[in-house]
């Protein structure tokens, strides 16, 4: 396997983006996340982030000739950075509706995807999202949303300092059940081009389901974007096996 083609190894367009976030004292993620991780803090304090979206034109090399069907996914993640200072994206739990999705993912990169019921709607100027786990051991609802305005075409994002701490980021970590250390994957996409939300509204239960409280306030920021097109890599294990030691 070449460099190029890990670099590449996915293909997809995250559709219909919205970010809700959530400020935490640092001490209250306590050690949820692992020891080879830190917490990322803006101006001292950490975030968690929900974040609803619609994956389609997902495309998997070596098989990128296979059509895959859309699906909409939830997320629930902080922001960590790791002992060389590079910053990315910690998911606590990541819902699909797609079964191979969430096989292949747990499996290539080891992120903890559960099979849920899944749905998104969105009108001109408002997106919702629900979710419902399907396994017993796992059951764990959520159903949120916010109205936004419309994105002219062609406008660029100004966002504070803050937006692009909570938006800009372009690795993730994952650890697998056996494994003693965290491995990451990057991905690659233009800057997102969003608008903050309001009239936000959050309820569920992918806090408590990580044995972290729930937010007794609504999302003190949101964001929502039309769409992306994304390039993933492999995991950094696959770089090591092939020896592509420039990954990192």
């Amino acid at each position: 396997m070449t460099d190029r083609f890990l670099q590449s190894f996915m293909l997809q367009n995250w559709e219909d983006l919205l970010l809700l976030h959530w400020p935490i004292d640092k001490s209250d993620l306590g050690q949820s996340i692992p020891d080879d991780l830190e917490i990322d803090t803006f101006e001292g304090q950490a975030w968690l982030s929900v974040v609803g979206f619609r994956l389609s034109g997902l495309r998997i090399n070596p098989i990128s000739w296979m059509p895959w069907p859309s699906f909409w996914e939830i997320n629930l993640r902080t922001y960590v950075k790791d002992k060389q200072g590079n910053k990315g994206v910690w998911f606590y739990s990541l819902d699909s509706s797609d079964v191979f999705a969430v096989l292949g993912a747990r499996l290539m990169y080891g992120l903890p995807y559960n099979l849920s019921l899944t749905e998104g709607r969105v009108s001109s100027k408002r997106i919702t999202f629900c979710s419902r786990r399907k396994l017993p051991h796992a059951r764990a609802r959520s159903e949120f949303g916010a109205s936004f305005a419309p994105i002219q075409s062609g406008t660029e994002f100004s966002g504070s300092t803050l937006d692009h701490f909570l938006l800009e980021r372009y690795r993730f970590w994952a650890r697998r059940k056996w494994a003693t250390v965290s491995t990451s994957a990057r991905v690659r996409h233009t800057p997102y081009q969003a608008v903050r939300t309001q009239e936000i509204h959050y309820k569920g239960e992918l806090f408590s389901s990580q044995g972290i409280a729930e937010p007794t306030h609504e999302a003190t920021l949101g964001h929502y974007c039309k769409g992306l097109k994304v390039h993933a890599s492999a995991p950094s294990w696959a770089f090591s096996i092939a020896g592509q030691a420039n990954h990192r």
